[in-house]
Protein backbone atom coordinates (compact mmCIF):
# COMPACT_ATOMS: atom_id res chain seq x y z
CA UNK A 1 0.00 0.00 0.00
CA UNK A 2 1.18 3.50 -0.82
CA UNK A 3 1.02 5.28 2.56
CA UNK A 4 1.50 8.73 1.05
CA UNK A 5 -1.53 8.28 -1.23
CA UNK A 6 -3.57 6.97 1.70
CA UNK A 7 -2.53 9.91 3.91
CA UNK A 8 -3.21 12.43 1.12
CA UNK A 9 -6.67 10.97 0.54
CA UNK A 10 -7.61 11.12 4.23
CA UNK A 11 -6.13 14.61 4.47
CA UNK A 12 -8.17 15.87 1.54
CA UNK A 13 -11.40 14.32 2.84
CA UNK A 14 -10.84 15.94 6.24
CA UNK A 15 -10.21 19.33 4.59
CA UNK A 16 -13.43 19.01 2.61
CA UNK A 17 -15.43 18.15 5.74
CA UNK A 18 -13.91 20.93 7.83
CA UNK A 19 -13.81 23.80 5.34
CA UNK A 20 -17.02 22.80 3.60
CA UNK A 21 -18.74 22.56 6.97
CA UNK A 22 -17.53 26.00 8.01
CA UNK A 23 -18.68 27.50 4.71
CA UNK A 24 -22.12 25.94 5.07
CA UNK A 25 -22.60 26.72 8.76
CA UNK A 26 -21.20 30.25 8.80
CA UNK A 27 -21.92 31.32 5.26
CA UNK A 28 -25.41 29.99 4.75
CA UNK A 29 -27.09 28.39 7.75
CA UNK A 30 -26.31 30.86 10.56
CA UNK A 31 -27.30 33.96 8.52
CA UNK A 32 -30.52 32.23 7.43
CA UNK A 33 -31.35 31.38 11.03
CA UNK A 34 -30.70 34.97 12.09
CA UNK A 35 -33.17 36.18 9.45
CA UNK A 36 -35.75 33.45 10.09
CA UNK A 37 -35.72 33.34 13.91
CA UNK A 38 -35.99 36.78 15.46
CA UNK A 39 -36.08 35.66 19.10
CA UNK A 40 -32.69 35.10 20.69
CA UNK A 41 -33.68 32.04 22.75
CA UNK A 42 -34.73 29.62 20.00
CA UNK A 43 -31.98 30.88 17.69
CA UNK A 44 -29.31 30.44 20.39
CA UNK A 45 -30.58 26.97 21.31
CA UNK A 46 -30.55 25.84 17.68
CA UNK A 47 -27.14 27.36 16.89
CA UNK A 48 -25.67 25.78 20.01
CA UNK A 49 -26.86 22.31 18.99
CA UNK A 50 -25.63 22.83 15.43
CA UNK A 51 -22.21 24.05 16.58
CA UNK A 52 -21.96 21.23 19.16
CA UNK A 53 -22.64 18.61 16.48
CA UNK A 54 -20.31 20.33 14.05
CA UNK A 55 -17.48 20.40 16.58
CA UNK A 56 -18.00 16.69 17.28
CA UNK A 57 -17.28 15.97 13.60
CA UNK A 58 -14.47 18.50 13.43
CA UNK A 59 -12.52 16.89 16.27
CA UNK A 60 -12.12 13.84 14.05
CA UNK A 61 -11.33 15.88 10.96
CA UNK A 62 -8.84 18.03 12.86
CA UNK A 63 -7.06 15.02 14.32
CA UNK A 64 -6.93 13.46 10.86
CA UNK A 65 -5.46 16.66 9.40
CA UNK A 66 -2.77 16.93 12.05
CA UNK A 67 -1.82 13.24 11.93
CA UNK A 68 -1.81 12.96 8.14
CA UNK A 69 -0.26 16.39 7.57
CA UNK A 70 2.68 15.93 9.90
CA UNK A 71 2.82 12.24 8.99
CA UNK A 72 3.34 13.13 5.33
CA UNK A 73 6.10 15.57 6.30
CA UNK A 74 7.95 12.72 7.96
CA UNK A 75 7.14 10.23 5.17
CA UNK A 76 8.83 12.67 2.78
CA UNK A 77 11.92 13.00 4.94
CA UNK A 78 11.12 15.72 7.48
CA UNK A 79 10.85 19.48 7.51
CA UNK A 80 14.25 19.94 5.85
CA UNK A 81 13.01 18.60 2.51
CA UNK A 82 9.84 20.69 2.26
CA UNK A 83 9.48 23.17 -0.56
CA UNK A 84 8.18 26.68 0.01
CA UNK A 85 4.58 25.80 -0.96
CA UNK A 86 4.63 22.89 1.49
CA UNK A 87 5.97 25.16 4.22
CA UNK A 88 3.13 27.61 3.59
CA UNK A 89 0.63 24.75 3.84
CA UNK A 90 2.14 23.39 7.07
CA UNK A 91 2.38 26.78 8.78
CA UNK A 92 -1.07 28.05 7.73
CA UNK A 93 -2.67 24.67 8.41
CA UNK A 94 -1.20 24.68 11.91
CA UNK A 95 -2.50 28.21 12.50
CA UNK A 96 -5.94 27.10 11.30
CA UNK A 97 -6.00 24.16 13.70
CA UNK A 98 -4.89 26.37 16.60
CA UNK A 99 -7.60 28.89 15.72
CA UNK A 100 -10.20 26.10 15.63
CA UNK A 101 -9.06 24.98 19.08
CA UNK A 102 -9.40 28.55 20.35
CA UNK A 103 -12.89 28.82 18.81
CA UNK A 104 -13.96 25.67 20.63
CA UNK A 105 -12.37 26.38 24.00
CA UNK A 106 -13.26 30.07 24.26
CA UNK A 107 -16.34 31.35 22.40
CA UNK A 108 -18.04 27.97 22.00
CA UNK A 109 -17.68 27.03 25.67
CA UNK A 110 -18.82 30.56 26.60
CA UNK A 111 -21.82 30.04 24.33
CA UNK A 112 -22.52 26.74 26.06
CA UNK A 113 -22.39 28.39 29.48
CA UNK A 114 -24.69 31.18 28.29
CA UNK A 115 -27.21 28.69 26.86
CA UNK A 116 -27.17 26.61 30.05
CA UNK A 117 -27.61 29.79 32.07
CA UNK A 118 -30.46 31.09 29.92
CA UNK A 119 -28.48 34.17 28.81
CA UNK A 120 -29.72 34.17 25.24
CA UNK A 121 -28.26 37.48 24.06
CA UNK A 122 -24.84 36.46 25.40
CA UNK A 123 -25.15 33.09 23.63
CA UNK A 124 -26.00 34.82 20.36
CA UNK A 125 -23.04 37.18 20.82
CA UNK A 126 -20.72 34.18 21.22
CA UNK A 127 -22.24 32.60 18.11
CA UNK A 128 -21.32 35.81 16.29
CA UNK A 129 -17.73 35.52 17.57
CA UNK A 130 -17.59 31.92 16.38
CA UNK A 131 -18.74 33.01 12.93
CA UNK A 132 -16.21 35.86 12.81
CA UNK A 133 -13.28 33.67 13.84
CA UNK A 134 -14.42 30.89 11.51
CA UNK A 135 -14.38 33.44 8.70
CA UNK A 136 -10.70 33.98 9.44
CA UNK A 137 -10.18 30.24 8.99
CA UNK A 138 -12.00 30.39 5.64
CA UNK A 139 -9.70 33.22 4.51
CA UNK A 140 -6.66 31.22 5.67
CA UNK A 141 -7.99 28.13 3.88
CA UNK A 142 -7.58 29.74 0.46
CA UNK A 143 -3.77 30.12 0.47
CA UNK A 144 -3.44 26.88 2.44
CA UNK A 145 -5.34 24.84 -0.15
CA UNK A 146 -3.65 26.66 -3.03
CA UNK A 147 -0.22 25.95 -1.56
CA UNK A 148 -1.16 22.27 -1.35
CA UNK A 149 -2.16 22.31 -5.01
CA UNK A 150 1.00 24.21 -5.97
CA UNK A 151 3.18 21.77 -4.05
CA UNK A 152 1.81 18.96 -6.22
CA UNK A 153 1.31 20.63 -9.61
CA UNK A 154 3.59 23.64 -9.37
CA UNK A 155 2.69 27.31 -9.01
CA UNK A 156 0.99 28.92 -12.03
CA UNK A 157 3.43 31.83 -12.05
Amino acid sequence: MNWTFFAQSLHLLAVILWIGGILFMDGFLAPALRRAIAQAEPRARLLYVLFRNFFAAIWGAGATLVITGYGMVFLRGGFGVLGSAQWVMVVLGTVMVLLALYIFFVPFLRMRAAVLGGRWDAACAQAGRIRLLSSVNIVLAVPTVLSGIWSIFGAPF
